[in-house]
């Protein structure tokens, strides 16, 4: 009943999860090179020998080195899934049992940090991705928030306890600040945590999937539990609010149904749609998100449209401008206060659309059977270039535009900052190449 659409607060590709988040608004200024000190972190025992001193910054790059260069972030054959955040020169990464930091220009490890207790031999039970890490400010420095389950081993009459153990750790040396552990929902006792999101006074996860799930907080102040909802997976947090799928303990009851949440309580803010087959749902950066959705008791049964996260509606002029047409899939990607680039699906008909995010008019568009151009699969936007590639191979388009920026840029980055792109090895491993142009 319940589907995780990739593109949604965090990724699948080759099997591995990579994180993303949303916000409200954005920045992108600047478009050529600039000299900056980046903050890598520090190493194991602190000090500053791992600052990779002043590197050359892109904004946007368009060009990365080739994949000779690539330095190996996590993943690849035996390491399982994972969950990146790129942070500058840094990326963080998580998995069922470690989250760790690395230095993407020369790919050394900056610092590791594993469960404390013993982690639980069916962590990949039921779940479909690794959620987190998280960055937040704890007590006026920026944190690394990961969960683990592990295992209680029992004495005696008394049998061993599954528990989530969250950790925060200090983002540039990793020295472990405070862990806590959590009693997991009753009927939950199996798979890994999804970490939906975080904001400066708590975190919330997800348990289960189809059929069943269960949501719950917890405050970062008491480090303690402090809502759960039952039936409500959430699949991501935008500010304040928690965006997910309730109905998943009606299976003969209403159906699915689309629901914004507060992140402080539990409580409904609103509902978008109900007694749905199911609901796909991703964020897009702005506070809004794309639903598609399997509504049976609707004339169309398969609907995509572009919601905005604080009030479960979808923006005041999108309707009369209609710029996607009567799309049954749609994926977004915000670039800033340039555009918005949405791949739309209309039946069999594919096209990239880029609209004003303020008129929601169309800037330009391409059809997949546009006879003189061809249509790129989109990977990534950042600061008004957007990635991806096409039978040609890979290509940067302007995002207000449309028009070719690059050709050949070195791969199709998933995430891309001004100093580095992350990439997707062929089985599975995640790599970080230098932005050289």
């Amino acid at each position: 009943m319940f589907q995780v659409k990739d593109g949604c607060r965090l990724l699948l590709v080759a099997g591995l999860a990579l994180s993303l988040t949303t916000a409200c608004g954005g920045s992108g200024d600047g478009d050529g090179p600039s000299w900056a000190t980046p903050s890598a972190g520090g190493g194991k025992g602190g000090g500053d020998k791992h600052s990779p001193g002043r590197v050359k910054a892109y904004d946007p790059p368009l060009k990365f080195q080739d994949g000779g260069g690539a330095q190996y972030v996590a993943g690849g054959t035996g390491e399982g899934k994972w969950s990146v955040r790129l942070k500058d020169t840094t990326v963080f990464a998580a998995s069922d049992d470690e989250v760790r930091a690395m230095n993407v220009l020369d790919g050394e490890e900056l610092w590791s940090v594993k469960p404390k207790g013993r982690p639980a031999e069916d962590t990949d039970y039921g779940t479909e991705a690794v959620g987190g890490p998280e960055l937040v400010e704890l007590d006026g420095q920026t944190a690394v928030l990961a969960a683990f389950s592990v295992t209680r081993p029992g004495a005696g009459t008394t049998p061993d306890r599954r528990l989530i153990e969250l950790t925060a750790v200090a983002a540039d040396s990793g020295k472990r600040l405070w862990t806590t552990e959590l009693e997991r929902p009753e009927g939950e006792e199996e798979g890994e945590p999804y970490v939906a999101g975080v904001d400066d006074s708590a975190v919330v996860f997800s348990f289960g999937g189809s059929g069943s799930a269960v949501t719950m907080g917890v405050s970062l102040d008491t480090r303690k539990t402090s809502w759960t909802e039952e039936g409500f997976y959430a699949d991501f947090v935008d500010g304040s609010v928690v965006v997910g799928r309730g109905g998943a303990d009606s299976v003969f009851g209403g159906g699915v149904s689309v629901e914004g949440r507060n992140i402080a309580d539990g409580s409904e803010l609103w509902t978008y749609k109900g007694r749905l087959n199911s609901a796909e749902l991703s964020p897009a950066g702005d506070c809004l998100f794309t639903a598609v959705v399997d509504a049976p008791f609707e004339r169309d049964t398969d609907i995509a449209t572009l919601v905005t996260t604080d009030t479960g509606k979808e923006p005041p002029k999108l309707r009369a401008a209609k710029p996607f047409g009567d799309p049954t899939d749609l994926t977004c990607w915000n670039a800033e206060d340039t555009a918005l680039l949405c791949a739309v699906a209309e039946k069999f008909d594919k096209r990239l659309v880029a609209v004003d995010p303020g008129s929601w008019t169309e800037l330009w568009s391409v059809a997949d059977d546009d006879d003189s151009r061809l249509m790129p699969s989109i990977s990534t936007v950042f600061h008004g270039a957007v990635y991806g590639t096409t039978e040609n191979g890979s290509v940067i388009l302007d995002a207000r535009t449309g028009k070719d920026r690059s050709a050949d840029s070195g791969g199709a980055p998933f995430l891309v900052n001004e100093y580095v792109g992350l990439f997707g090895g062929s089985i599975g491993e995640i790599e970080a190449r230098r932005a050289v142009g």
